[in-house]
């Protein structure tokens, strides 16, 4: 049985801090899975700050559990605390397998997509862990004395904040995801593979209202305008990077923007109405450092609609182009908003968040 109990507590101590570890390597992946959860539930009113601080304590949370599993600290309250943490996913695991809201839970962020059943079945295995230690709580060997334990707890926990901390403002250092660093684009987008599949919606409006129609759709009457056409890309299973398309007047210009001579710096704004306006002029400097050079382009790409275009251009004197995606893209790109992307004979080279976007001594380094 003690055994039996030290496998159970390594197994929760190794899955709580990996867990632990990619949600704090990647905050802002873990908070679009949440937000993706309440669109699921229809609450879209929650501020995106405090999704973002949720996103940051669960990975404290989860790290920390795993950090006293291993050490064997506070044994009975951690199994106690760990036997609800562990209910309380697998009943949402189970709402998850039946009613199917996410294709991914997110457990293990961008570094291990499970499906949902294979998920349930991760969780059961955890539960059944968690039931062991929480029984057997006292057969769990402590390694370290009681008068240094707290000292490594706690340069474990300030540890993860610091890196958390440090992967908003530089973004995650390790990249689990199709656009990192290193990623040859124009062979990814060239070796016959791209091919994105869209859902098309026609926007009308009348007094207000507006109407989305899909492309099969009869048009209404002539009393509703045009307002524009929407294409969302199907989600595929293929890592991503064939469901890149920038789009210019409804058409896929993606061959024309990535090519394989030259230096191209993309400005990823997911949402301008939500974009950081504290790194405007940096990014206005980046541009002016663009126009300067012949063979460097500056395109700005987004998911916001053109009326939302026209305040970010007014506000912020923009004189760039500004080209749509897809918003799941482009936060698939780079987890910023707005966040800086240099590619460089097609490939990512260098990617910057809004808080470290590069000054122009920093460009000529390049």
């Amino acid at each position: 049985m003690k055994a039996l109990v030290n496998i159970c507590r390594c197994i929760l101590a190794a899955t709580f801090m990996f867990s632990g570890f990619v949600k704090a390597n990647d905050p802002l992946g873990m908070q679009y899975k949440l937000q993706d959860y309440f669109a699921v539930w229809h609450i879209n009113n929650i501020p995106e700050t405090l999704f973002l601080i949720t996103a940051i304590l669960i990975a404290i949370f989860e790290f920390s559990l795993g950090i006293y599993y291993a050490l064997g600290i506070k044994r009975e309250l951690v199994t106690k605390v760990s036997l609800i943490f562990m209910i309380a996913m697998t009943i949402l695991t189970i709402y998850i397998v039946i009613f199917n809201p996410v294709s991914d839970c997110g457990c293990f962020g961008d570094a291990i997509i499970l499906t949902n059943v294979q998920t349930l079945i991760k969780n059961l295995i955890l539960l059944t862990a968690t039931v062991i230690t929480t029984l057997k709580w006292k057969l769990i060997q402590p390694i370290l004395s009681k008068h240094i334990d707290w000292i490594i707890t706690t340069t474990a926990i300030v540890g993860i904040i610091a890196y958390t901390t440090y992967a908003i403002y530089a973004l995650p250092p390790i990249d689990f995801r199709p656009y990192k660093i290193g990623t040859d684009l124009v062979k990814a987008l060239n070796d016959g593979n791209h091919h994105p599949q869209f859902d098309v919606t026609i926007v009308y409006e009348k007094d207000g209202v507006k109407k989305e129609l899909s492309i099969d759709d009869e048009d209404p009457d002539s009393t509703w305008k045009y307002v524009e056409t929407k294409r969302t890309p199907v989600e595929s299973t293929n890592n991503g990077i064939i469901d890149l398309y920038i789009e210019a007047d409804n058409e896929d210009i993606t061959n024309d923007i990535i090519t394989p001579n030259g230096d191209i710096f993309l400005l990823i704004a997911p949402d301008l109405n939500t974009a950081d306006q504290g790194s405007i002029d940096k990014i206005n400097e980046i541009y002016d450092f663009t126009c300067q050079k012949d063979d460097v382009e500056f395109y700005c790409i987004t998911a916001s609609d053109s009326s939302l275009q026209q305040k970010w251009i007014d506000y912020t004197g923009a004189e760039y182009i500004i080209y749509n995606s897809d918003e799941r893209i482009l936060k698939t790109m780079v987890r910023a908003n707005p966040g800086v992307i240099y590619i460089h004979n097609g490939v990512i080279t260098k990617k910057w968040s809004n808080w470290n976007i590069p000054t122009i001594q920093e460009l000529n380094k390049l």
